[in-house]
């Protein structure tokens, strides 16, 4: 049974990412069948950890926030019953539990790229068959907008689906013609779009990432080259009138959002700490017109072109500020990964990163955040960024290397010759691997940190050398008798990688050669592989899998699917 879950998550996941670029209702439909999946399975294993993530309490303190603000606001029924669109951020925690390893991280952001770019021929082929007889294919306003119902969504979420699209292709070893086809078609979705506020943050972020990525020049050149292309193509031969989409451009005289803006000003300053609440700016934006003997055009507007203005006014002071806590936390977060991260995680995490700030920026102008097309896709990359990894947790005594009996004396220090091998085989089964060792020896008095420490360099510069990573290394140094909670079975130590690393636990596995490594595995609930390379010969019964060494549990955890 819960293979078949897993199997569903799994999959799940590819056709939610497929969906997003293309259908709200169908992406509707998806993330909350497989959301109710999800839970099915954390009640099955019992998962208590399944919301931690770096930004979960940011999460929490956004939502909280928006809660008082509809409680405090002008209407409470109306506000209340608009809440539904704040629930939208369980895709994040749906997404970044579910995705298994680095490469299942990879494709889903390759359908969503590609179901971006297939948006992008559709916005080619609605300018090419202008025709009312088209229906949905014709433009809106003279405007692509692909299957949306408006062009400032559509071009948004293909701005989210660019600098992915674009890291993608100077990162990867594979698919780089198809991921040069792909950015090209975003673009052009993006040109045809009509978008101003998008073009600009494409430009600026296609510059920033000019800059950052300087050692891949040639590949960026070659990108742009292309894009080029591709902007000239579709300006001179699909556009009825090519001169008039630049002359849009440069149009930046309209007033309309400069008064909205002034009215906003005014309404905050009698709403200034939970804001008038959410849906009720409609009702009062109206007032504030007439007060500032403004033109009436947009009297009846819903919202104020603009992220963090609309938040300011429709949630307060409180609400603005715990929306830029929770930007600030996702950055901050994400950069922090992006250190610890291999190459191939590098990239995912740095495009998802420039597709948030592209998110940002377009805000400038537009309420994207108040769209829930736009707002599922951004969870759906911030869940890539922050997916959990799974993790293998090493004994190092008996495991990796013969037991030291009580010494850090490096010279003492025999590691195994299969060691070097069953860890770069998790490693590039996308593990973490991480070391947990009780080290008594310490409160003893038999040898100090400091010797401890400098051994277990030690252990990771000749396991380095044959290109095997330990992603960290944690020590209980305590006598048992002091009854500390990281000492094994105690699952302290795993708790603090788990906090350090954003690891699911439950889906992680403990290899040790003592019975309290088996029973800190189940004390965890992730599971556990007993090998009879050190002290102990006689398994436990509650032990997952028994292996003569490290290198046949490694072949066994590389094995295993979900």
């Amino acid at each position: 049974m819960l293979r078949i879950i897993n199997d569903v998550l799994y999959y799940g996941l590819f056709v939610l990412a497929a969906a997003m670029p293309i259908s709200i209702a169908a992406t509707n439909i998806v993330w909350i069948l497989l959301f109710l999946v999800w839970i099915a399975k954390l009640l099955l294993i019992k998962d208590r950890r399944a919301f931690v993530s770096p930004v979960t309490l940011p999460l929490a303190v956004f939502f909280c926030s928006t809660l008082f603000s509809a409680l405090l606001g002008l209407n409470v029924s109306r506000s209340f019953s608009s809440l539904n669109s704040e629930l939208l951020f369980l895709i994040f925690f749906l997404v970044s539990a579910n995705i298994r390893d680095i490469n299942h991280a990879k494709q889903i952001l390759f359908v969503f790229i590609a179901s971006s770019a297939l948006m992008g021929v559709l916005a080619i082929l609605q300018f090419s068959f202008n025709i009312s007889s088209y229906g949905w294919l014709s433009l809106i306003d003279g405007r692509a907008h692909g299957t949306r119902s408006w062009s400032q969504t559509y071009a948004e979420g293909l701005l989210i689906a660019l600098p992915v699209c674009l890291y993608a292709f100077l990162f990867c070893k594979t698919k780089r013609i198809f991921l040069y086809i792909f950015s090209s078609l975003i673009f052009a979705g993006i040109i045809l779009s009509y978008v101003r506020m998008v073009w600009i943050t494409c430009i600026f972020l296609i510059s920033v990432i000019l800059i950052s990525e300087a050692k891949q020049l040639k590949k960026v050149l070659l990108t742009f080259a292309g894009i080029l292309i591709v902007f000239v193509a579709v300006t001179t031969f699909l556009l009825p009138n090519r001169i008039n989409i630049l002359k849009r451009a440069r149009n930046m005289t309209e007033p309309v959002r400069i008064n909205m803006w002034k009215a906003s000003v005014e309404i905050f300053k009698d709403y200034p700490i939970f804001g008038v609440g959410k849906k009720n700016i409609k009702g009062i934006f109206s007032y504030k017109y007439k007060k500032l003997n403004l033109p009436s055009q947009y009297f009846m507007l819903s919202h104020l072109h603009n992220n963090f203005i609309h938040l300011l006014v429709e949630r307060g002071i409180v609400g603005l500020l715990s929306f830029l806590y929770l930007v600030f936390a996702i950055f901050y977060f994400a950069i922090k990964r992006i250190r610890k991260s291999t190459r191939d995680e590098k990239f995912i995490i740095t495009g998802c990163l420039f597709a948030f700030f592209g998110f940002l920026i377009s805000g400038l102008t537009e309420y994207s955040y108040g769209d829930s097309e736009i707002q599922m896709i951004i969870w759906l990359i911030a869940g890539i960024m922050f997916h959990k990894k799974k993790a293998v947790f090493l004994d190092r005594d008996g495991t990796i290397n013969d037991d030291m009996h009580y010494s850090a004396d490096i010279d003492k220090l025999k590691i195994f010759p299969t060691s070097a091998s069953a860890i770069r085989m998790l490693n590039d089964s996308g593990f973490r691997v991480i070391i947990t060792t009780n080290q008594s020896g310490i409160a003893r008095g038999r040898f100090s940190r400091e010797s401890l420490d400098k051994l277990n360099e030690e252990v990771i510069r000749r396991l380095k050398e044959e290109h095997a990573v330990i992603d960290g290394v944690y020590v209980c140094p305590h006598h048992p008798d002091e009854h500390c909670k990281c000492r094994k079975p105690g699952i302290g130590m795993l708790l603090k990688a788990e906090k350090e690393f954003d690891i699911n636990i439950s889906a992680s596995f403990v290899v040790g050669d003592m019975e309290t490594d088996i029973q800190l595995a189940k004390n965890a609930g992730c599971r556990g592989v007993f090998v009879l390379s050190g002290a102990e010969k006689t398994p436990p019964v509650v032990a997952d899998y028994v292996a003569s060494d490290i290198l046949e549990a490694a072949k066994w955890i590389a094995a295993q699917k979900g």
